[in-house]
């Protein structure tokens, strides 16, 4: 068997960048790094977990929801929360505390249909350990929706189908989970200082913005094969939007929170994000989300210094500077848009639909005596208008992207001439110093063989010099000199020694 190392190598880089990208895998640290591990955290869970307040085991059927909640300091949303869910259809709700220090497990007490559960355990290395109790505990064989405090579900047309309506559909095609869209909402400007209230009186009236103008998509295909039967090919991975507009961060905006625990999926396979061998339905619910709301600040700060989450990318990080710089945020822009309803979203890249799921809503709207013509063509008529809309914003988005390309071009044709004139002096300057450096090396090499020539002459005068002397120390004529120099010195010497002595006889 022959492997190929150079493709082996290229693909694993490959696939722990789709990893990074989509926030799954057991980089992690709120991923156990082997499956014992993730036995051994369960087992450590399940005796550092405590019952507050509640039922412990909640009866439902089939066609009926549970929402459960891992959350910590989430009091100001606890009412608009479960009135939201209530509303809805929920049957029980179901919230893991994490050591929550603003009153939350207190404020949770004073509702019914309501379960508190409480672990200290670290969120950091135990989130997702948390958040698969909540599914495996309460919703073996039935469906379970993990929401954050912020998170608001919503499905499309929830104005003619009954939850329990939407359930028994996703019961009689056999799926197994929901995707679901983040649709951070705002409000026109974001105050960075504590919202005074107990809770979040009018939320969604105040937050009623949203921006989908800088969403990136990629195919659901790219993550990888994880298991998961995709039965509607338009339904897309979504990632960024109105935070990487105001915050420069890329949040995956993908979740698969509603899921139906039937044995063969893994809910929150390797990221609270995904789910793995399951059975996608044919549409996507929305999770309008309320993360951009008035304890942002708060939230933050608390984030950068007890650093609980797993900030991959500095997310928490971007956004601290952000609000440093400018506390109070001007939110709402040309391209930002009012939320009346779930349905001012079908037909974009938010609320996907099949037509087995139009059929679906008609045959409930005809159910209940709600069906006619002039509705039925009201909702396609908002698809499509929906749809075109988005094509149209996405052509001007096009447009000014192109715009902006061809000013970059331009620039960089202006920058490109500026470089090529500067290389062209340059090069002028660099051919003048080589031939002012050809003259001095010229001029140096004929210097150097001049002095060369003049010490050549000074070496054969000075040896001729020295064969002048060594001719007349041999001579007789020196040598004479020589002696009576001696004779000399020494007649010198007897002389003074005789004055001497007569100097001192007198």
């Amino acid at each position: 068997m022959t492997i190929d190392v150079n493709n082996q190598a290229s693909a694993e880089p490959d696939k722990q960048e789709t990893e990074n990208k989509v926030g799954r895998g057991r980089h992690r640290l709120d991923v156990p790094d082997s499956p014992l591990m993730e036995r051994v955290l369960r087992w450590i869970l399940e005796h550092n977990i405590e019952r507050v307040y509640g039922p412990e085991e909640v009866e439902y059927d089939i066609d009926e929801l549970v929402v459960v909640v891992l959350l910590r300091n989430g009091r100001p949303y606890i009412k608009p929360f479960i009135e939201h869910y209530s509303s809805l259809g929920v049957k029980h709700i179901v919230f893991l505390d994490n050591g929550s220090t603003d009153g939350t497990v207190e404020a949770l007490q004073t509702y019914d249909n309501v379960t508190v559960l409480r672990s200290r355990l670290p969120f950091k290395q135990y989130n997702i350990t948390l958040k698969q109790y909540l599914i495996e505990h309460f919703g073996r064989g039935r469906w379970t929706l993990n929401a954050d405090i912020d998170e608001f579900f919503e499905y499309p047309y929830s104005d003619v189908v009954s939850l329990k309506a939407l359930l028994g559909y996703l019961n009689e095609n056999s799926y197994t989970a929901v995707i679901t869209y983040m649709l951070d909402m705002f409000p026109e400007t974001l105050l960075s200082a504590e919202t005074p209230a107990a809770n979040y009186e009018g939320l969604k009236d105040l937050h009623r913005f949203y921006d989908i103008s800088d969403v990136r998509t990629w195919a659901y295909h790219d993550v990888g094969d994880i298991g998961n039967v995709l039965t509607n090919e338009q339904i897309e991975i979504l990632q960024g939007g109105v935070m990487q507009r105001v915050f420069h961060t890329s949040p995956l905006l993908t979740k698969h929170p509603l899921v139906f625990l039937d044995g063969k999926i893994k809910p929150h396979d390797l990221s609270d994000h995904w789910v793995g061998n399951a059975r996608i339905a044919d549409f996507t619910g929305l999770f309008l989300h309320y993360k951009l709301s008035a304890n942002l600040y708060g939230l933050v700060q608390r984030e950068i210094e007890e650093r609980r989450y797993n900030n991959l990318h500095g997310k928490y990080d971007k956004i601290h500077k952000v609000l440093a710089e400018a506390p109070s945020l001007l939110m709402k822009n040309d391209t930002s848009q009012e939320l009346r309803s779930v349905n001012d979203l079908v037909g974009t890249r938010f609320v996907s639909i099949s037509k087995q799921y139009m059929r679906f809503v008609e045959n409930e709207a005809q159910k209940h005596g709600r069906y006619s013509e002039e509705s039925r063509s009201e909702r396609l008529s908002e698809a499509f208008f929906n749809a075109r809309a988005e094509i149209a914003a996405y052509g001007q988005k096009t447009r000014e992207l192109q715009q902006q390309l061809k000013e970059m071009r331009a620039d960089t044709r202006t920058e490109i001439t500026a470089y090529r004139q500067k290389t062209r002096e340059l090069q002028q300057q660099l051919k003048k110093m080589r031939a002012d450096t050809r003259t001095e090396i010229t001029a140096y090499r004929q210097k150097t063989r001049e002095l060369q020539q003049q010490l050549k002459k000074m070496r054969a005068e000075a040896r001729q010099a020295q064969r002048q002397i060594n001719e007349i120390q041999s001579s007789r004529s020196w040598r004479t000199l020589t002696a009576f120099k001696r004779i000399r010195k020494r007649i010198g010497g007897t002389l003074g020694h005789l004055r001497s002595r007569v100097q001192r006889e007198r």
